[in-house]
């Protein structure tokens, strides 16, 4: 498989400690900033980690219709590994004034349960420039995350090659309904390595994720030198990738 399709086709294993979220359409002009924890909880706690997702929809349902965030999400992985990430929650705003408001407001609706006490987690503030999706898009799915380390001072190059190369596919998936919301990310608050970005899209189920992957198979045959301009600027050898199931999620 080349690395054109190896960078947004389906792998297995999950990223350690690297999220990815689901970023509100953003302008070229624009940025939005995704608040993103990462858990390890417990087998025995995640029907009361799940339940406590189910009852925060509706704050964030409001908290998007009032415009304090663009996007927001729970899930739960589908691969496992020796991460032992296990769930994953975000939130999306234009600022970080606009991430700041949301503990408050999930404070408000109630304690946080006792499991995530017993758990592992890290925390990641995610930048992204380049993203784009359905308007209004909400319920469950799919997310595929892959994280990718560049070649020291290659950060904007790749981000052109995406640009140029590979935003075309995502913009054409989501018009044809297959993609619900992508998005490119960068440590906005550097925890790893300044050179790691993520790439990350979700889709309603694994049947959308099918024809992504053939959309995938004809878009790498008309771009044939995509996969060598992309392995020039990365540390291949990096690569991971993350599927996570999507037990709620909206967007503006």
């Amino acid at each position: 498989m080349g690395l054109f399709a190896a960078l947004v086709t389906l792998a297995a294993g999950v990223a350690a400690r690297q999220g990815g979220t689901q970023a509100a359409p953003a302008s070229p002009e624009q940025s939005v900033y995704s608040y993103v924890s990462l858990w390890s909880v417990p087998r025995a706690d995640w029907n009361a980690v799940e339940k406590y997702y189910a009852g925060r929809a509706p704050a964030m349902k409001k908290l998007t219709e009032d415009g304090t965030i663009v996007g927001w999400g729970y899930a739960r992985a589908f691969v496992h590994d020796e991460s032992g990430i296990t769930h994953m929650d975000w939130t999306t705003a234009t600022s970080f004034a606009g991430l700041a408001k949301v503990p408050d407001a999930l404070r408000a609706a109630g304690p946080p349960p006792a499991a995530f006490g017993n758990a592992d987690h890290w925390d990641e503030i995610l930048r992204s420039t380049v993203s784009g999706g359905k308007p209004g898009a909400g319920g469950t799915g799919m997310m595929w995350v892959a994280r990718y380390e560049l070649q020291a001072g290659q950060m904007q190059d790749f981000s052109k090659l995406f640009e140029d190369e590979i935003k075309p596919l995502f913009d054409e998936q989501v018009a044809a309904g297959t993609v619900l919301s992508y998005s490119l990310n960068f440590e906005a608050v550097h925890t790893v390595s300044p050179n790691v970005v993520t790439l990350n899209y979700l889709v309603a189920d694994a049947a959308a994720l099918d024809k992504f992957e053939a959309a995938l198979g004809g878009y790498e045959t008309a771009h044939p030198r995509a996969g060598a301009a992309l392995e020039e600027v990365m540390v291949t050898a990096a690569h991971r990738d993350a599927l996570f199931e999507v037990l709620s999620f909206g967007q503006k």
